[in-house]
């Protein structure tokens, strides 16, 4: 439990850190990266790399590597630690289209279907995808598909323009359903900020989700 305890520490740590790395990139490629969002290669890899830092911090060596897949569109990372194994599945939600959203639930089968069995290190999954809002519906109803409910802000969204709309299904239920996994904790952060007020610019959302394997 000591060793499950730290690791989910770690993850919530090293996820609320990376709103500032995302902030800072995001800043530094604007508007490159303005209604596309990073690319995957680019996001799993910042994040593998923050959960790296974070182990540093504690003095514990681990290492990531990218798991070679020609099938795959979208990057699985895995990072290593001496008591854990981390799986990060990082994808662009440039649309949320259905196509869209069935290939995350498609990369992220394939990533448990690639788990190091012979191992018998805690295990964690994290999905982390990003997506600007458009004029779509499919596109306004992401949080509600995310969360499975309306987020708390959603004044907030409104106030920038953003009029969310329901889901008719939900991220957790189509993980549960074909990858098997329940319970997982999910989140939405908005690492941009305006800059003449500071307020979050809640068109951007980077998707995280974490799930004990």
């Amino acid at each position: 439990m000591e060793w499950a305890f730290l690791l989910d520490e770690l993850i919530s740590q090293s996820l609320r850190d990376f709103q500032s790395d995302c902030l800072s990139f995001c800043e530094h490629h604007y508007p490159t990266i303005h209604n596309r969002g990073m690319k995957e290669s680019h996001l799993g890899k910042a994040l593998a790399r923050r959960f790296i830092h974070g182990y540093n911090n504690l003095d514990i060596e681990a290492t990531y590597h990218q798991m070679e897949e020609a099938a795959l569109k979208q990057p699985v990372f895995r990072i290593d630690a001496p008591e854990h194994q981390i799986y990060l599945v990082a994808h662009r939600l440039i649309s949320a289209n259905t196509a869209c959203r069935k290939a995350l639930v498609k990369d992220t089968l394939w990533a448990l279907e690639h788990l190091d069995t012979s191992s018998g290190k805690e295990k964690r999954l994290i999905i982390v995808a990003d997506h600007w809002v458009d004029r779509s519906s499919a596109s306004k109803s992401v949080p509600c598909w995310w969360l499975g409910h309306q987020p708390i802000h959603r004044d907030d969204y409104a106030s920038q323009g953003v009029k969310l709309m329901d889901a008719d299904h939900h991220f957790a239920e189509d993980i549960a359903q074909e990858c098997h996994l329940n319970d997982g904790k999910l989140r939405i952060f908005h690492p941009l900020h305006r800059q003449r007020d500071g307020i979050p610019l809640y068109k951007y959302m980077l998707l995280t989700a974490a799930y004990s394997l």
